[in-house]
């Protein structure tokens, strides 16, 4: 049985990968607020996903995640598949999306942003934080809070008889 593969190397070649396409690699596969996904440049979006194994398996919502933030950034997205064993990378775009992909790879341009909108942005641009509350407490709620809990923990005394 094969060693598993330390999160080192996959941050390792994850960058390998995304540099391969001409892509850029976001700091910690785009976790943070600013970057998101695994790549980009200045046209395209990428989320790239490795395996040992001979079959892999995606999520609806990986893909729907993806054209999200696409669609918030304006660029085409794209949907990396690698098989380390063999280091064959597929890339995975929609179909009505595919002459725009071709259309990059050939210039270098991506001119019809968020054409491929059919990312329903509404139910997220209503998002507002919530301000954390403050509660401010006087000392006599302290003090009441305190004897409470004094009640309701005491130790009843036992003898030893």
């Amino acid at each position: 049985m094969a060693m598993k593969r330390s999160g080192k190397f996959y941050r390792k070649n994850e960058a390998e990968v995304m540099e391969s396409l001409g892509l850029k690699p976001t700091k910690n596969s785009g976790s943070g607020w600013v970057e998101k996904e695994d790549g980009q440049s200045d046209n395209v979006i990428c989320q790239l996903k490795s395996t040992d194994a001979e079959s892999i398996r995606i999520h609806k919502k990986d893909l729907d995640v993806l054209s999200y933030n696409a669609a918030v950034a304006h660029k085409l997205p794209v949907f990396a598949i690698q098989f380390l064993q063999s280091n064959e990378v597929y890339l995975l775009v929609k179909p009505d999306m595919l002459c725009e992909a071709a259309q990059y790879i050939e210039t270098g341009e991506y001119t019809s942003a968020n054409a491929f909108v059919g990312v329903d942005l509404s139910e997220h641009e209503d998002m507002v934080a919530i301000p954390k509350r403050t509660i401010k407490s006087s000392s006599k709620a302290r003090e009441q809070f305190q004897r409470e809990n004094e009640r309701k923990f005491k130790k009843e005394k036992r003898s030893a008889t």
